[in-house]
């Protein structure tokens, strides 16, 4: 690589090139030469310490691919059967948890809600005892979707595939990911660590900022994350991990490796762009093929250029604004400036300005609201803090495309003043919630009291004071409370604040009588939860 380019990657990086806050290393590789390989900032404020290309980092959801190709390992060897349902290797599940084959959960397809999505819910950040995660999913009798209809990403169907994976391989699965994956590719410093309360040399600390100034410890809310999201690695064993994607030498048959990568429709017909734990697309013209991760106080990406041959990893431990998915896309922009196509033109708010507000559907309770930032159109489902952009295809229909939720459709033109939205196969009129119907005072005569969730073992308290409504949640293990906006006589959500803001819900109420009898909870990743009145 020339000079020009490395100073430009510096420059790109030099935001965290710093000694009083936590930051992020990077690697870079071409056709399997390293050609940037650096570390930006503190990997511990308490300890001083630097980050270092050597340093160990947690790649939070990066980890999906590993886990889904040990399943097709053992496959091979006749020890695994990833069509066949859950249930098939783990016999406890035996609500609808159960249905889903592993193929299905392994592309968040399986419908089942999630242990730690329902963690956030009853008890936030608080840590619950191991074992809990397979005992929230097992006692699951609801469900987001029926196997196969739709895609909502989904932490707690990768746990229960790795579950799967120890039960017929013989070993720990942490084990089994070393035998079978990190020793045959040279990846020393590469490790499954399901909790951050375990002591591991060299592995940076993560880092999250607080308003007053300053900064707190990361600690994740599980010490059980397995093929969900519990690896750490560096730059060097990431970097050579990416250029045995391409080479495909070491192990696994040729249909194995298909099949990790492979893009099923869904049953509408419409493209998927997510196989087993990755996510193949296309940057600017060229294929992708990446996955970010995310963990409490870190983020991370990893992306290659399969037909470039460069491989990027990003890993972040707190960094201030650093967004590794994006930053990744920079890097390309750098070192392929002659191949990289033009940018996918953004959607304007003004384009459509009736769309721009929050949509409502009476039969699901979904909401998803339409808002302008910066000259660009995004869409939140439930609320979802800041969302996504939104883009315009072929038809002239606007879209989330498919990746960790599947793809979201929006009609631009409205149908008797409704939007109609589909999604999972299913189009749903969706009416508009206006500032006028947001009456407080009404919302919480009818909504005030006590409710449950059998799902969830989950409380959940309506309350009123001074300050204005409030929604408390408790399962036993910790509580979570969060100002509740009222959007209308039927709807509100809350808003918790850091570090739980991005973790709101929105609630619908069952009103009889001019009473709620119960309400219907919706999160991104979390549909059609019920609570009843206490």
């Amino acid at each position: 690589m020339d000079t020009a380019m490395t100073e430009q990657l510096d420059a790109l990086f030099a935001p965290w090139n710093r000694t009083d806050e936590p930051g992020l290393a990077v690697g870079v590789a071409r056709d399997g030469a390293v050609i940037y390989r650096r570390g930006f900032g503190m990997a511990s404020l308490e300890t001083a310490a630097a980050i270092t290309p050597a340093t160990r980092m947690r790649i939070g959801s990066t980890t999906k691919h590993f886990t889904a190709l040990t399943a097709l390992l053992l496959a091979e060897e006749g020890k695994l059967d990833i069509d066949q349902p859950i249930r098939a290797y783990v016999p406890e599940l035996t609500g609808p948890g159960g249905e889903p084959s592993l193929r299905q959960l392994l592309q968040h397809r399986g419908g089942s809600r999630c242990y730690l999505d329902l963690g956030f819910i009853g008890h936030g950040m608080s840590i619950p005892p191991k074992g809990r995660a397979l005992e929230m999913q097992v006692r699951q009798r609801g469900r987001n979707f029926a196997p196969g209809t739709a895609m909502l990403y989904n932490n707690g169907g990768y746990h229960l595939v790795s579950i799967a994976i120890e039960r017929v391989g013989g070993a720990p699965f942490a084990e089994q990911l070393k035998t079978r994956l990190f020793d045959p590719v040279g990846m020393p410093d590469t490790a499954l660590i399901e909790s951050d309360m375990d002591i591991t040399p060299g592995i940076a600390a993560m880092h999250m900022p607080v308003r007053e100034g300053g900064w707190r410890r990361g600690i994740f809310a599980s010490e059980e994350v397995r093929g969900e999201g519990g690896m750490v690695s560096t730059v060097d064993d990431m970097l050579r991990w990416m250029a045995h994607l391409r080479s495909r030498d070491r192990f696994g048959s040729p249909a194995s490796w298909a099949e990790l990568t492979a893009l099923p429709p869904f049953p509408d017909g419409s493209p998927g762009t997510y196989g087993l734990g990755l996510l193949i697309d296309s940057y600017r013209g060229l294929k992708t093929l990446h996955h970010s991760g995310g963990v409490t106080g870190g983020s991370s990406q990893m992306l290659t250029l399969p037909d470039e041959g460069l491989d990027i990893i990003i890993m972040a431990n707190g960094a201030r604004a650093a967004e590794p998915p994006r930053l990744a896309q920079q890097v390309v922009d750098i070192i392929l400036a002659d191949r990289v196509g033009p940018e996918v033109p953004k959607v304007k708010p003004e384009e459509y300005p009736a769309l721009v507000a929050d949509w409502w559907s009476p039969d699901t309770g979904m909401i998803y609201s339409l808002t302008g930032r910066d000259g660009v159109l995004y869409l939140s489902p439930a609320k979802m803090p800041g969302g996504l952009p939104v883009v315009r295809k072929a038809d002239g229909s606007l879209a989330l495309p498919a990746g960790g939720n599947g793809e979201t459709v929006i009609e631009p033109a409205l149908k008797d003043g409704r939007l109609l939205v589909t999604f999972g196969g299913e189009t749903l009129e969706h009416v508009r919630l206006t500032p006028d119907e947001a009456d407080q005072t009404a919302f919480a005569l009818v909504a005030k009291g006590r409710y449950v969730s059998t799902d969830a073992d989950t409380i959940a308290a309506i309350e009123e004071d001074e300050d204005g409504l409030t929604l408390s949640l408790s399962d036993g293990l910790g509580r979570t409370q969060a100002p509740l906006r009222v959007l209308s006589p039927l709807v509100a959500y809350s808003r918790p604040a850091p570090p739980m803001n991005v973790f709101r819900t929105t609630i619908s109420l069952a009103v009889e009588g001019g009473r709620a009898t119960g309400f219907q909870l919706n999160t991104t990743r979390t549909r059609y939860l019920e609570f009843r009145r206490l």
